[in-house]
C-alpha cells in the first residue's frame, strides 16, 4: 500500500496530482478502454494500431490569470523527471509561451510522451504512457505532413503573412 502511492506520484512528477483539484483547472486521465473505443472511429488501420497502444492519457490545463503554476513548481518538475529517466527532446521558447517534450524509453520504444506548455495565460499538461516505436511515430507524423501539404486553403482562412526577421550585423 506504501509503495502503491509513490508510484502513482511517478506519472507525471507531482505536477498533476498537486493541481488536479485547483479551481479552474480542467483534468482529464483517459483510460485504456476509453483509447480503444475511440480507434474504432479512425479510418486507416495503421492509426487504429498506434493509438491502441497507448495505455493510459493525462491532461490538465489551466486558462487565463488562474494559472497557479510558479517557476518553482516547473524546477521541482524537472528534477524529479530527471530523476525518473525522462529526457529532453525538444524546447522552444518564446517571448509569449514555453513549451517542452520529454520522453522516457525502454529499448526501442517509447514509454512515456510529456508535453508541457506554460505561459503566463496558461499551463497545459499532457502526459501519454504507452509502447510506441519510433518508426511508428515518424510514419504518422510524415504523413500527417504530407496530407497538410496537399489540402487547400479554404476561402474562409487568411493566408500566412510571410515572416521577415529584422536583423542587424556589427562590425
Amino acid at each position: 500500500m506504501i509503495l502503491s502511492g509513490v508510484c502513482l506520484h511517478a506519472q507525471d512528477c507531482g505536477l498533476y496530482w498537486k493541481y488536479k483539484d485547483y479551481d479552474g483547472a480542467v483534468a482529464l486521465t483517459v483510460p485504456r478502454w476509453a483509447i480503444h473505443a475511440g480507434s474504432w472511429f479512425l479510418d486507416e488501420k495503421d492509426d487504429r494500431t498506434l493509438i491502441r497502444k497507448v495505455r493510459k492519457a493525462r491532461v490538465l490545463v489551466f486558462e487565463g490569470e488562474d494559472n497557479p503554476i510558479t517557476d518553482a513548481d516547473l524546477q521541482r518538475f524537472f528534477s524529479k523527471a530527471k530523476k525518473r529517466n525522462l529526457e529532453e527532446l525538444l524546447y522552444v521558447r518564446s517571448p509569449e509561451a514555453r513549451i517542452w517534450v520529454l520522453a522516457k524509453e525502454r529499448g526501442e520504444a517509447i514509454r512515456k510522451i510529456v508535453v508541457l506548455v506554460w505561459s503566463k495565460e496558461a499551463f497545459a499538461l499532457v502526459s501519454i504512457r504507452g509502447k510506441l516505436r519510433y518508426e511508428e511515430v515518424a510514419e504518422l507524423v510524415s504523413r500527417l505532413s504530407k496530407q497538410n501539404q496537399h489540402r487547400q486553403p479554404s476561402s474562409d482562412t487568411v493566408p500566412a503573412l510571410p515572416l521577415k526577421i529584422p536583423a542587424s550585423i556589427r562590425i
